[in-house]
């Protein structure tokens, strides 16, 4: 009974967070005082945030005109995009939550590119962010891309940048390289050991960072087995160095993760308790009436490591990674008409309908 080692990795997503230069560094999260770094300067009022975010707005703006005839992207406001819209790129993870928690301002954009997808964020924490999601753990191929971006738009806009701090962002922890290479994991394993924690300790004195894919605090409480291991862009480490010390150390994780998992199989005690979350996670979902994005995360992560270590039958890792993206809100919401409660009802209700018929043939197998 082995486990495919590649499905332990299940994306890899590349930022490079650039800052104009001459345009001051906003954060209008807090509205006291005036940031003592040398790098920003902490919005006073709202409407100075407004100005600083219009000023680069524009500015980038008007040099995606020049770049559309190179490549084709666009450059749209958060208000000229559809909620649904916004709901999908957030669940797809091209979105972040940052910038989904302030969707009404218009200053705040995304550039995309062939096929609506999301290659840069505008007015995030950053005045631009180049990105690059792939599936799986590719950081080459997702460096890479983000690096030709960044070449596209360095010939067109001057960055900040210093030659003792490197790219300068809102704060000195923020400046250096400006690269956040992150890649999820799957670690049902280590998580039922209950050996995350310390490994997220290991992590943090890499100056590299560990955390929950749904909210900060379900790594303590035992959620969440899905993990973001990201560097740290404190400092001027090299990209190679970035790129080096995140692949030994997704490569290392995941050769704990597949340990984790033959270590369970050896201990009787051990053992049958994560089968038994399995199978209830198996049964929850195919007999649930309502299922929440929590909820959908919990078991589905349970069955996907039983589907992994070959203890549900009827189902393939492809298969069920492919039921789990049909089954995002947005993908139910796009003609829906109601309110927010009603919506969050629509979503929990449809969602185990399609769950209840399309596992109903789905077995576990001890």
């Amino acid at each position: 009974m082995t486990a495919n080692k590649q499905g332990i990795a299940l994306w890899t997503r590349v930022w490079l967070c650039r800052n104009l230069e001459g345009c001051r560094f906003v954060n209008d999260d807090s509205a006291q005082g005036v940031d003592k770094t040398p790098f920003s300067v902490t919005a006073k009022t709202t409407e100075s945030a407004v100005k600083t975010r219009r000023v680069v707005y524009k500015k980038i703006d008007a040099v995606i005109q020049e770049l559309a005839l190179q490549r084709r992207i666009k450059l749209k406001g958060l208000t000229g995009i559809s909620v649904c819209k916004l709901i999908e790129y957030y669940e797809r993870g091209l979105l972040s939550s940052y910038m989904k928690i302030h969707q009404n301002d218009k200053f705040r954009g995304l550039i995309t590119g062939a096929g609506s997808s999301v290659i840069a964020l505008v007015n995030e924490k950053h005045h631009l962010i180049l990105q690059d999601l792939r599936q799986g753990f590719k950081p080459e191929r997702a460096w890479q891309e983000v690096n030709a971006l960044d070449d596209l738009f360095s010939s067109k806009l001057k960055f900040a940048w210093d030659k003792n701090f490197g790219y300068l962002g809102p704060d000195a922890e923020c400046s250096g390289t400006g690269l956040r290479m992150t890649v999820a994991l799957h670690l049902p394993a280590l998580a039922h050991l209950g050996e995350l924690s310390p490994v997220s300790e290991a992590f943090g004195a890499m100056n590299m960072m560990m955390e929950a894919e749904l909210s900060d605090d379900m790594l303590v409480a035992g959620f969440g087995q899905v993990l973001r291991i990201s560097n740290s862009m404190t400092g001027l480490e090299s990209e190679e160095a970035i790129l080096h010390k995140v692949k030994i150390a997704v490569t290392d994780l995941i050769f704990q993760e597949s340990q984790a998992r033959l270590r369970i199989l050896h201990n009787p005690v051990v053992k049958r308790a994560l089968f038994n979350k399995i199978a209830c996670s198996l049964a929850i979902l195919k007999n649930a009436f309502l299922v929440s994005r929590a909820d959908l995360s919990e078991f589905i992560s349970w069955v996907r490591l039983g589907v992994m270590m070959g203890l549900i039958k009827g189902l393939t890792v492809v298969q069920l990674d492919k039921l789990h993206r049909e089954l995002w809100s947005s993908n139910f919401l796009y003609r829906f008409k109601g309110n927010a409660a009603e919506a969050l009802e629509h979503v929990s209700c449809t969602r185990a309908n399609v769950l209840r018929e399309r596992l109903s043939h789905v077995k576990v197998s001890f």
